[in-house]
């Protein structure tokens, strides 16, 4: 599927409580930079209780229940620090899980033709449009070869699992580096592709559990366009930069604390 400027796309983000602090810089970058899109779609968390204030892009705020949809288990997380250090995690708490299935399920948020999928801790700081996530109109997804000691390959079990065979590919790059923009077609595919192989729908997929798989959404859903269906998408390995689009998005760390960083931040927002 190609995009055009009579494409409809929308800002889509999952946020919950623990982005308080974030979600205005978020939202501001947002409303000053964003071009072009028809809305941002804020998904939350019941009780969240926040002020949203856009100016310059509607936005369209929905609440959802993780405990309502059965996400109460709380699994130890294999996780990776600041250092690159692998180490087991105190539990993340289900709503880790639970944003992974929300973005998966964006085509029952949004009636949009596509939408770019951003986290609450990534800030604009220029001018940005639907168009700047594609190549001329086509969508894209980067990937990486894994090098020894990667932090990422604590997700490359869950993407062996789903394609049954062995993978040498991130597909889960940080922004900007992949745009992360869901064409609703190739998103549709990968929950068919789910319910394929697995029976589940992608609410049930991603509920975690202690013994099952730590799952990684973009790690599936790029596996999936790589080796099973493209959707129109043009693969490109992060070493080759070609025709890769500059798009004016920094992301942050949440689980480090935003107050170092009001300054940088302030900064990129303000100029």
């Amino acid at each position: 599927m190609r995009l055009d400027t009579e494409s409809v796309v929308d800002l889509f983000i999952k946020t919950w409580s623990g982005d308080a602090k974030w979600l205005p810089y978020c939202l501001a970058g947002h409303s000053r930079y964003a071009r072009d899109f028809r809305q941002l779609v804020l998904i939350t968390d019941k009780d969240f209780d926040f002020e949203a204030s856009v100016t310059n892009i509607p936005i369209k705020i929905i609440e959802t229940d993780p405990i309502e949809a059965g996400y109460t288990e709380n699994p130890p997380f294999r996780g990776v620090t600041r250092q690159g250090k692998i180490t087991e995690k105190s539990p993340r708490g289900p709503g880790y899980y639970w944003q992974q299935a929300v973005k998966m399920s964006w085509p029952e948020y949004s009636d949009a033709d596509a939408v770019v999928i951003l986290d609450t801790d990534v800030i604009a700081w220029d001018k940005f449009c639907a168009m700047d996530f594609t190549m001329n109109g086509q969508p894209y997804w980067r990937t990486q070869p894994y090098k020894t000691n990667d932090n990422d390959l604590i997700w490359k079990n869950c993407v062996e699992s789903f394609l049954g065979e062995s993978v040498c590919k991130n597909y889960m790059l940080k922004y900007p580096d992949n745009p992360y923009l869901f064409t609703r077609e190739a998103t549709i595919g990968f929950a068919a592709q789910i319910r394929e192989r697995y029976d589940l729908s992608i609410i049930d997929f991603f509920r975690p559990t202690s013994d099952g798989l730590r799952l990684s959404e973009f790690s599936l859903f790029g596996a999936y366009l790589d080796r099973i269906n493209r959707h129109g998408y043009i693969i490109v390995d992060f070493d080759t930069f070609i025709g890769v689009p500059d798009i004016p998005l920094k992301q942050y760390w949440s689980w480090g604390g935003l107050e170092p960083l009001f300054e940088d931040i302030d900064q990129m927002i303000q100029s």
